[in-house]
């Protein structure tokens, strides 16, 4: 009996230490595994890291786009008013051209006719009352912003607001020098309207 209870306790102890070797392979596993764990948490932790950089970096990108963006609309915004005012304004300086064109040229001829040459006692009466008008129409032409530029004999030739009719070859004159005045330029503001006609002298 002893014998066998012998075995028997050598078996159990067998078990014992297979049991014990098993549970210390366990805890190797175990203690693997947690670093494991430990190693893959760490790394979870860098990709959370590196994903609100680049989430904050992207985020960054946007804002600086949308400023951009912003910016670029309010500047065409100006851009545009700016635009807008300046035809408003081009409009308002220059949208009487045509019918000031039409009235200087009215008027020119009218004062081309009132200043006509007579002895005629008669004609001469006839053509001082029209002068009154004449006065009228210089106010009407202020108040337009139209101004007549006066050009006169012996002034240079400026082909901005001078156009010559016709040259000639007068020793009395130096070359390019205006001999003979028909009729005067018109500025409405800045822009000539009508060109005074002159004859130039060319040598």
């Amino acid at each position: 009996m002893s014998e066998k209870l012998k075995d028997k306790e050598e078996q159990i102890e067998e078990k014992i230490e297979k049991v014990e070797s098993n549970n210390e392979e366990l805890l190797v596993k175990i203690v693997n595994l947690e670093q494991e764990i430990v190693k893959n948490n760490t790394k979870i932790g860098n990709y959370e890291k590196q994903i609100a950089e680049f989430n904050k970096e992207y985020a960054s990108k946007i804002m600086e786009k949308a400023e951009k963006a912003n910016k670029m609309v309010q500047e065409k915004i100006k851009e545009i008013e700016q635009k807008n005012t300046e035809f408003i304004n081009h409009a308002k300086k220059y949208g009487t051209e045509k019918i000031a064109s039409k009235l200087v040229e009215i008027i020119d001829q009218f004062k081309k006719a009132i200043n006509f040459d007579t002895d005629d006692a008669k004609v001469k009466n006839f053509l001082s009352g029209f002068k009154m008008f004449s006065s009228m129409f210089d106010n009407l032409l202020n108040e337009m912003n139209v101004k007549e530029t006066i050009v006169s004999v012996g002034d240079e030739f400026d082909p901005k607001f001078m156009d010559a009719f016709d040259t000639t070859n007068d020793n009395k004159f130096a070359d390019n020098k205006v001999t003979l005045v028909i009729s005067n330029a018109y500025l409405l503001h800045d822009r000539v309207i009508k060109h005074a006609i002159v004859k130039v002298n060319k040598k």
